[in-house]
């Protein structure tokens, strides 16, 4: 688990070195990861139960949120730092606590009620720096975060008829759908250099990060990795120094915050 959050860690690093529009970024991610994902899927669930579809609606809606979960995301990291985007986007699984809560009619205890608080104390801690001016890739983050927290809780009314790794997979083809017609509206420039990076976050950072995800689950909790998948944050900071990007105290801070309302969210 502390493997695949390394990887997902050094995933931004990938998405800036690329130069590629974000959506153009997301789609060959999807596309070159698809074949391994899909084929765990039918080795874990098999052809029969993959392709049995109903409902269909919560695949097709969160398969939607992932791909514009990481368009907002990667977008976000084309105009600001990378620890200013992870600790906001990382405000996602709060906000799937909270959906579940008023439309899942989940328990609201104080448990969940302090996690929405640190994380709320968090984004305004983490956004000190600016001076509470606004910051466009902040905002944009923050969108990431917003749609992250859709794509959890459609992903969690989804598992709830469907395998996980095979909701997984639809969420990939129908981002692949989704992210296509990109393409054709957007300027880039797709050379060797290119070729070899989106082939590492499809291969390295999507399919081999999410096997070790799904593998690590024979082993522990999910609400272990849950709270595991905060590393996350601190990885992808620390990967940031790499392109001299410091985080800064408030953002240390924040991101902090955010992580223990997570955990304290995960273990209500």
């Amino acid at each position: 688990m502390i493997g695949a959050t390394l990887i997902w860690g050094s995933t931004p690093i990938v998405g800036i070195l690329s130069n590629l529009p974000s959506p153009v970024f997301v789609f060959f991610r999807v596309v070159f990861a698809f074949p391994f994902i899909f084929y765990f899927a039918i080795k874990k669930a098999g052809f029969k139960e993959f392709f049995k579809l109903k409902p269909f609606w919560p695949l097709l809606i969160s398969g939607i949120f992932l791909g514009i979960n990481w368009i907002f995301f990667f977008w976000a990291l084309n105009l600001t730092t990378i620890s200013t985007v992870v600790v906001l986007y990382y405000t996602g699984p709060i906000i799937s606590i909270i959906l579940a809560v008023i439309f899942l009619k989940e328990e609201f205890n104080k448990y969940v009620l302090i996690a929405i608080i640190l994380a709320l104390i968090g984004v305004v801690i983490s956004n000190f720096d600016n001076g509470f001016k606004f910051n466009f890739g902040a905002f944009i983050a923050l969108l990431a975060g917003l749609s992250y927290g859709f794509l959890g809780f459609f992903s969690k009314i989804a598992t709830m008829h469907h395998r996980a790794v095979s909701v997984t997979a639809w969420q990939i083809l129908i981002s692949i759908i989704l992210t296509a017609p990109f393409l054709f509206l957007n300027h880039f420039e797709f050379g060797l250099t290119t070729l070899i990076i989106v082939l590492i976050a499809g291969v390295i950072h999507t399919a081999l990060a999410l096997f070790l995800w799904y593998d690590s689950l024979n082993f522990i909790s999910v609400s272990i990795a849950s709270i595991l998948q905060y590393l996350d944050i601190f990885f992808a900071m620390l990967f940031g120094l790499f392109l001299g990007q410091i985080p800064t105290f408030n953002q240390l801070a924040g991101g902090v915050l955010i992580a223990a309302a997570g955990v304290i969210g995960v273990k209500k």
